[in-house]
């Protein structure tokens, strides 16, 4: 469990994180905060201070992660970051569509990639399948890309990974329709996604619309 970017102070109060300005006083009961401490529920961690690995060891509690591993040391691993991966993988539990909006370049890719080596771990399954969406790009071709990430799901859905396709620039095909079906029913032109893939889930990237 993780409350980042929610800082109490030991008497109750709610903080600002970095200036530790009073937002509202005796927010939650001293005794209960106390209580909540010893359960291993921390409210007055200041996340910016954390390193590298504490932050990744956040990310394995929370995502259910038993091996402790840093799957790209190259990425840089800022809270902002951190609280992308969190929202992703809690909208993943309560089956809620993940579309995620930026520029071209900006890192859409890269956070997708790192989220699933963590939970992979090292020498782990492919667990990642990333379809780049263009202009031309067809139904069928979409298609079989969810009939590949269904065979990779079905071979992983016992070993607590779960399996993403990735759908990069979904906006610039005619066929986001079918995206559409696929992210939001669950279903191929119809066909329903096989049900007991509970671990199999769906991302798109889109850019931002411009006039």
């Amino acid at each position: 469990m993780t409350f980042l970017g929610f800082l109490l102070s030991h008497n109750g109060d709610l903080l600002v994180p970095g200036t530790n300005e009073i937002l509202e006083q005796r927010l939650m009961d001293a005794a209960l905060r106390a209580q909540l401490k010893c359960q291993g529920v921390d409210f007055d961690v200041n996340y910016e201070e954390r390193d590298r690995p504490s932050r990744i060891a956040n990310l394995c509690s929370v995502m259910g992660v038993n091996h402790m591993f840093d799957p790209d040391p190259t990425y840089e691993l800022t809270t902002d970051n951190v609280k992308k991966i969190l929202a992703i993988h809690m909208r993943f539990r309560c089956g809620i569509p993940v579309i995620i909006m930026g520029e071209t370049g900006c890192g859409k890719t890269r956070l997708i990639r790192f989220m699933c080596e963590l939970q992979a771990g090292p020498d782990g399954p492919k667990n990642l399948v990333l379809m780049k969406i263009h202009g031309g790009t067809t139904y069928t071709e979409i298609e079989k890309k969810v009939e590949e990430a269904e065979k990779y799901a079905s071979c992983y859905e016992g070993i607590n990974v779960d399996t993403i396709l990735f759908f990069d620039e979904a906006n610039t095909t005619d066929a986001v329709d079918l995206i559409k079906e696929i992210m939001v029913d669950r279903r191929v032109n119809g066909r329903a996604i096989n049900p007991k893939l509970t671990r199999l889930h769906f991302i798109a990237a889109c850019n931002p619309y411009r006039k």
